[in-house]
């Protein structure tokens, strides 16, 4: 029994509120609880607010019935609540006096109505799936039509988003459906962007042309956890993002327009749970909820709920240690830890039909863990027929030699950190954007080896844990249009570049935010914060913190018609269309001192070959005749691709004539005599 005010409830039984928190629509929703005699109870109460999901609301108020007993002092009574057929309740304790006043807690519990989220590892039924690789192969069977998956991601515009922060959706109403507060106006709360929100914005995407989306996870959350990493139910859609059905609709809507849907994932961790001993709990910890947590619940799988399960704060390595000091760290090198997670992200592929996972968080992950894990995961998506799944490593190490220590988890790619790192240090006061067009010649490369190779990593600009690149620019240039300029040569040189790129949505929006320091009022230390490239998409003006508005935008919430939003429409269509940007040599044959750079893609097949020409400074450059190398036939012209804002090319006499203002980028395919233009 639990103890709290005037009340006291049952908290620690099997299928009764609030131990038990998700129910299935066909379960009995009993709430026992218990009001001290002191104060005279003559009934029970219960105050609750039903959401269904999609726009019903009802407030309503539940007699209690009185179960005759008195335990320690108090009268117990016993209610079970209206059925609902999906959503949550939250509800509150109550009662009514003899004296006819009535009375209810300040507390407030949530419970959850779904029938797609299994509460045990155990209701996912595994199968023998046959013998993949000469190994025997168990898993779930499908629940939806399984595709084949893209191929061809090398040639794709990854894109990658907070699913709250990105759109709401019109048709449904879930706001205050979850654990995380609903709080337009803060950045640490939920803002409303839902599942719904994403597939009504697929058409906008599209048009920008993204291939590839990641979205954040979509697990059920602990309440700090808006952006989906701190989960606290790991077989449960989060209600307030949507439901299964939702997430099934959103992986099938995206298919039918080409984009390919990447899961972000969470196995490192699970969110803050235990009193550890170190904090004053029991030898060996113990769940926050059972020793009386007012705002902890007890984390789902079942399976999980055991301390053992998870390192101690005694654990101070990058691998085993609670990250952020506060989440709970799996003991992956454990094979009870493994097979559950592996079994878990089985049961999302099965239920979704996903085409990969971004696994977060994956330096903090050993590899006794990750060699197992993605073998085990491919060989599942290849019995399912996805035989080019995707698993991404979110490895945030500084070094190429940090990444390729886990080359033996033989991931799909990395998210490039090291060189994004190297291109933000290339930056120096902004006048100059050589780091950019050396990734773009190739020059970037490490000598360290990938084992799937340097370009099948996923190369960015900015992202949720980064300042954006914009604010680079603008914090180096006083005329906004100076850093536009170097905005849309830094996305040439990314989305043309030798890797797969991936932006942050925002970026074609012009999100200019930044990471910061702030100082705690309560402690008087200094924290990074992060709410200021956490930017919704849609009208928020409400949302304002220390440091002024979080959303500053320039143009209407997904506007298409300014030049930002058309180049990378662009550049996404010649990758897409121009398998020499994956395969071609890039060789350059004109490099002079004052900023022009020309760059020559070509292979030993005969494709007809690309031309780059670049202005990498900020002084406006006019280049007559210039050659293109011989030793690809007769030329008889360049037919541009794309070119930024002012930049011109003409051929003229057998030459090339450029006009290049400052961070100006062209690229051009040359047309022989037996060449046609096909990229326009």
């Amino acid at each position: 029994m639990r103890y709290f005010e005037e009340y006291c409830e049952v908290h620690l039984e099997s299928g009764v509120p609030p131990y038990t928190w998700v129910f299935k629509s066909d379960e009995k929703i009993r709430i026992r609880f218990g009001v001290s005699l002191d104060k005279d109870p003559d009934c029970g109460q219960i105050f609750y607010e039903s959401n269904d999901g999609y726009g019903h609301h009802d407030f309503c108020r539940i007699k209690a019935h009185t179960d005759g007993l008195v335990e320690n002092g108090f009268k117990m009574f016993s209610v079970t609540l209206p059925p609902l057929k999906e959503g949550g309740y939250r509800y509150k304790l109550g009662y009514r006096g003899i004296d006819g006043q009535e009375h209810v807690s300040q507390l407030s519990r949530v419970v959850y109505v779904c029938d797609d989220a299994p509460r045990s590892i155990t209701e996912i039924r595994s199968k023998f799936l046959g013998f993949i690789n000469h190994q025997p192969l168990y898993g779930p069977h499908p629940q939806v039509p399984i595709t084949p998956g893209p191929e061809d991601w090398q040639r794709r515009l990854f894109y990658s988003l907070i699913i709250d922060r990105f759109a709401q959706g019109s048709a449904c109403d879930r706001r205050g459906l979850g654990m995380v507060p609903y709080d337009p106006s803060s950045p640490y709360g939920s803002h409303g962007g839902t599942l719904q929100g994403v597939i009504e914005q697929l058409e906008y995407l599209s048009a920008l042309g993204v291939r590839a989306l990641i979205i954040s996870p979509v697990y059920t959350n602990e309440p700090s956890g808006y952006h989906g990493y701190h989960p606290i139910h790991l077989l449960m859609v989060a209600p307030r993002l949507g439901t299964l059905r939702t997430l099934q609709d959103l992986v099938n809507k995206a298919h039918e327009v080409g984009i390919g849907i990447i899961l972000d994932v969470v196995v490192n961790h699970l969110a803050d749970s235990i009193d550890w001993e170190e904090y004053g709990g029991p030898p060996g910890g113990e769940f926050k909820y059972v020793r009386g947590d007012e705002t902890a619940v007890m984390p789902l799988p079942v399976e999980a709920q055991n301390t053992v399960l998870f390192h101690s704060p005694a654990y101070t390595d990058m691998i085993n240690q609670r990250l952020f000091g506060f989440l709970e760290d799996w003991r992956t090198e454990t094979t009870y830890v493994r097979e559950l997670l592996i079994q878990h992200l089985k049961y999302w592929l099965a239920v979704t039909n996903v085409d990969g996972f971004r696994y977060d968080s994956a330096r903090h992950v050993g590899l006794d863990f990750w060699e197992p894990c993605v073998a085990e995961i491919s060989r599942y998506a290849t019995y399912l027929g996805k035989q080019q799944f995707l698993q991404i490593a979110e490895h945030a190490g500084s070094s190429h030699g940090e990444l390729t220590a886990y080359n033996r988890a033989n991931f799909s790619g990395f998210l490039d950190y090291p060189t994004h790192y190297t291109l933000k240090h290339s930056l120096g006061n902004g006048d100059w954007l050589e780091g950019f067009a050396d990734y773009f010649c190739g020059f970037l490369i490490p000598d360290q080896t990938y084992t799937n190779g340097w370009r099948q990593n996923l190369m960015f600009l900015d992202n949720q844990d980064t300042t954006r690149i914009l604010h680079e620019f603008l914090s180096r240039h006083e005329q906004r249009d100076m850093a536009q300029s170097c905005l849309h040569f830094a996305l040439a040189c990314l989305i043309l570049g030798p890797q797969r790129p991936i932006i942050y949505a925002g970026t074609e929006q012009e999100f200019s935010g930044a990471l910061g320091m702030h100082q705690r009022e309560d402690t008087g230390e200094w924290i990074g914060h992060d709410c200021h490239v956490r930017e919704d998409m849609f009208h928020n003006p409400a949302c304002v913190w220390k440091f002024g508005p979080i959303n500053q935008k320039v143009f209407e919430p997904y506007n298409q018609n300014h030049e930002t939003f058309k180049i990378i429409s662009q550049l996404a269509r010649i990758r897409a269309q121009t398998f020499l940007l994956q395969i071609g040599n890039r060789t350059v044959f004109s490099s002079e001192e004052h900023g022009l750079r020309s760059v020559i893609i070509h292979d030993a097949q005969g494709s007809p070959p690309l031309i780059a020409i670049m202005n990498l400074g900020l002084t406006e450059l006019t280049k007559s005749k210039l050659a293109i190398p011989q030793g690809y036939g007769r030329i008889r012209g360049v037919d541009i691709q794309v070119a930024t804002i002012g930049s011109t090319l003409q051929w003229v006499n057998g030459h090339i004539h450029a006009q290049l203002p400052p961070f100006a980028f062209i690229l051009g395919q040359i047309l022989t005599a037996t060449s046609k233009p096909h990229l326009n």
